[in-house]
């Protein structure tokens, strides 16, 4: 260990003594807000759409579906235009993936600007008659690039995900298989698995590294929470803290912070600086702490007003936030952490949503997706110009899910996937949440 880390060893534990430092925070919440926990019944790999790429042209699309390994014939897939009419589509490669199939189909007759349909029909697992529609309009998108599948079925299908800016851009991230393991995932160009107990698995998990000078760099992992088939509707909400030497060191070391964090009682979102992360708590009074690499902690000037579901990320060495309060429409601020100062920024002029995805790249920031006040998913993605203080369409995500996707940022690239799809069940006023494993490269 260096210097640094002997002179902050006397602040941390070994990870044994996790349970002296965790407090439970009960509270009654909406199950449909969160992720669900790994299944314990036989798997099902549902029917789905997967993706809609154009990055070729306009009249040009192919479609992925993901189906059930060896089930390629019990399916109907069809495009129709607006007015109904069906457009042919041609049969492309198969894949196999990890206990999953995927099919590509494609077609030249789309007219730019139109509105189509593609329309997928199954039969499931209790013989139920399944119809489920995906809606786009003919744009070209050459900004995004398929990346692949993740290997998995069961668990979370999101996670804390990380990416170092001093060691080669790795990414990586913790993910919740059961309620002994996490599954870490690390992607160089393919997803590797492997097992970690440390620190104890949760849900909503928070990790992020951060920078000191002398090219160290230190990943920080916790918080979350964990649920109880016994207590439907609640969580118990941890307020444990954990440090990693490096990104290397992730699933393999973590010791624990002290003093422990308090009030801790419902989820985190995070912006960072180089040395800095600063934490905002959804659905309360706007209040904001950071923590520095050292791991010394302050209270922020707070948001403006209270918090609903956040949307955060950093363009330069300024944080901006993206605040979604049911029913309102979504308001937009930066904080200048030199100046300890928020400014309100240009609202957000698409859809009200919430559970909205936000990353930047490129020196501009990204916001979309999410669901509707009505529950309906959303694909839409819009830029943010800092100069101009302006936000402009930018493309529609051509992936399956909508909320709660993982999402990395270097400083040209963003990477986002995985995830859950609300998706439409034709005929019928419910909706489906579908796990999600398609992983995309954005480059603006």
């Amino acid at each position: 260990m260096s210097s640094y880390f002997s002179q902050i060893g006397n602040r941390i534990r070994h990870p044994y003594k996790l349970f002296l430092l965790v407090t439970i925070w009960f509270f009654v919440s909406c199950e449909k807000e969160f992720a669900p926990a790994r299944l314990t019944e036989e798997i099902v790999i549902p029917y789905s759409i997967v993706s809609v790429v154009q990055n070729s042209s306009a009249s040009e699309a192919i479609i992925e579906i993901k189906l059930p390994s060896n089930q390629t014939a019990g399916f109907k897939i069809e495009l129709l235009s607006k007015s109904g009419s069906v457009i042919s589509l041609k049969e492309g490669g198969n894949e196999a993936a990890d206990r999953f199939d995927l099919m590509t189909f494609s077609t030249t007759q789309l007219i730019a600007g139109e509105l189509y349909t593609v329309r997928l029909c199954y039969e499931d697992e209790q013989k139920n008659k399944i119809t489920t529609s995906r809606y786009f309009t003919a744009r070209q998108s050459a900004n995004w690039k398929k990346l692949p599948h993740a290997p998995i079925v069961t668990g979370d299908f999101t996670g804390a995900a990380l990416l170092s800016p001093l060691f080669n851009s790795q990414r990586v991230v913790y993910r919740y298989q059961d309620d002994s393991h996490w599954d870490i995932l690390r992607f160089d160009g393919k997803w590797t698995s492997t097992e970690s107990t440390l620190p104890v698995p949760r849900h909503n998990a928070i990790a992020f590294p951060l920078g000191q000078a002398g090219g160290r760099e230190l990943v920080f992992v916790g918080f979350g929470y964990i649920s109880d088939e016994k207590i439907p509707g609640k969580r118990a909400y941890l307020n444990d803290f954990w440090w990693l030497p490096s990104i290397s060191y992730v699933g393999q070391y973590a010791g624990v912070i002290l003093p422990s964090f308090t009030g801790l009682d419902r989820d985190l979102k995070i912006f960072l600086t180089f040395d800095k992360a600063f934490m905002l708590k959804e659905d309360f009074t706007g209040a904001m702490e950071s923590i520095e690499v050292t791991w010394d902690r302050k209270d922020c000037k707070p948001l403006p007003e209270k918090t609903g579901k956040i949307a955060a990320f950093t363009i330069g060495e300024k944080g901006y936030v993206v605040n979604q309060l049911g029913g309102q429409s979504v308001h937009f601020y930066a904080y200048d952490s030199a100046k300890d100062q928020w400014e309100k920024k240009a609202d957000f002029p698409g859809v009200v949503r919430t559970q909205g995805a936000g990353f930047s790249a490129k020196g501009k920031g990204y916001f979309g997706l999410g669901i509707d006040n009505d529950g309906n998913g959303l694909r839409d993605l819009w830029e943010y110009d800092p100069v101009g203080d302006t936000w402009v369409f930018h493309s529609e995500y051509p992936g399956a899910g909508n909320r709660y996707l993982i999402s990395f940022s270097d400083k040209t690239k963003a990477y986002l996937g995985w995830g859950y799809e609300t998706r439409p069940v034709n005929g019928s006023p419910a909706r489906q949440q579908i796990g999600c494993t398609d992983f995309w490269e954005f480059n603006p």
